[in-house]
This record gives structure tokens, sequence and C-alpha cells, in this order.
């Protein structure tokens, strides 16, 4: 017997209240993967419901399925099957074109300073973590390529233990939202909740995003979601040690 296990790809896009990126499907055999923790219901664009075992025939009808879902869709089990118009593409399209422009425009260049509190009341700032090797990653709970990484995110901070590297989870969700998520899945980077402006210093229009800031607090690598985020992590860090 064939079960179907859900594979998110590319980075989140956040369009009318939903986290959208790609889903795509993959056959593993029985017993391959866990099996999921909650049935999930996969809606069209009318409101009915869909076997995902037919999710290719959808993808040779549509030319590409994205998926959408925000917290109110996780706690139901609900993915939303979107279709790509000109209008969702468009947005990938200025998102990716606004992403590259960023790149370029903060890479190896200070960076931007910021104040936030953790869910244990800790502030940190920055600036006193000069000295450091700082790793951020802008992410959210209803964001499924966020969720996706996380396995590898934790292997890092393991990799790195007792070392002079920092490890920054940054969050537009409230505190209560983050704890929530917590009872739910693990995340070992310090979870940063309410970051929405230090997102907009950052430029985040992508969900996740990874960047490594050296010792002296220059911008050395910007990232999204990838299958090797571990290993260009890694790289990144290493060069700086």
């Amino acid at each position: 017997m064939m079960k179907y296990r859900k594979l998110y790809t590319g980075s989140c896009l956040t369009a009318a209240s939903l986290c959208v990126s790609y889903l795509s499907v993959a056959q593993v055999l029985s017993g391959a993967s866990q099996p999921p923790k909650q049935a999930i219901t996969y809606l069209l664009p009318d409101g009915k419901v869909f076997p995902i075992e037919k999710l290719d025939s959808l993808n040779k009808a549509w030319g590409k399925v994205f998926f959408g879902h925000n917290d109110e869709d996780d706690a139901k089990g609900i993915v939303r099957l979107i279709r790509m118009t000109d209008e969702l593409k468009k947005q990938f399209e200025d998102a990716d074109a606004k992403r590259t422009q960023a790149v370029a425009s903060m890479l190896n260049k200070p960076a931007p300073d910021f104040k936030l509190t953790d869910l244990q009341g800790k502030r940190w700032t920055l600036q006193d973590l000069r000295g450091k090797i700082v790793v951020l990653n802008f992410w959210f709970t209803s964001c499924a390529p966020c969720i996706e990484e996380m396995p590898e995110l934790n292997e890092l901070v393991k990799d790195y233990d007792g070392k002079n590297v920092v490890f920054l989870a940054l969050t537009f969700n409230s505190g209560e939202q983050v704890k929530t998520f917590q009872k739910k899945r693990t995340f070992n980077y310090t979870l940063l909740p309410n970051s929405r402006e230090v997102d907009k210093k950052y430029q985040i229009n992508l969900w996740p995003t990874s960047i490594v800031i050296d010792q002296a607090g220059d911008i050395k690598m910007i990232m999204h979601s990838s299958p090797k985020v571990r290993e260009e992590i890694t790289s990144a860090v290493n060069s700086l040690m």
C-alpha cells in the first residue's frame, strides 16, 4: 500500500491572509514516513473536497498547483488548493524581484539593529551580539515551508553547541501564538515574536529567510527556502570561524 506525504517546496508568500507556496505530493512506501498527526482535507477554490491522490491530474489541468492556509485552517487540518493566476504569478515575480534587489542592497552591509524579547522575557539586540556569528531565521507559525526546514535548523543548533554562534528565529506572530505552536512543533532557535517591524528593516517578503551575520555585524549570506539549508548555512558560518 502506498501513502502520500506532503512535500512543500519554494518559499511562502503571504496573500489574502494565507500562506501561499508550491505543493507537491510524493508517493512513498508505507512506513517510510511518519503518519500525519491530523487528517488533512484538501479543498478546491469552490470549497469541494479534493482527493489528493489525484493531484497529478490537477497539476496537468492547472499547470501548477499552489496551496494556501492560515492558522485557522491548520487547526482544522485544511489545505486550500490554489490555481496559478496572472495575479498570483505577478505577486511571486514581484516578490522574487524584491528579494534579488534586497540581497544586492544588503549583502556585505551592516545588518539593521533590532530590539526584541524572547518567550522567557529576555531582551535581545543585535548590538549586544557583536563578536558572535548570528544566524537569523524569519518564519511564521502557518508557513509550511518554514516548518519543513525546522528539523535541519534544529540540527544546526546541535552542530554549533558551545561555539560562538547564536541562532535567533524571528516571527511576526505574537508570543501566545508561538507558545501554542511549540505545543505541536519543536524549534530550537531562540524564538523572538512580534518582529513585524524588524521584517521590514530586513526587507523580508518571502518566508522562510535565513541570514548569516558576521562578528562585525555585517550580513554575509541571505537565503530562502532550500533543501540544502543546513549545508549552506554551515558553509557560511564555517567561513567566518
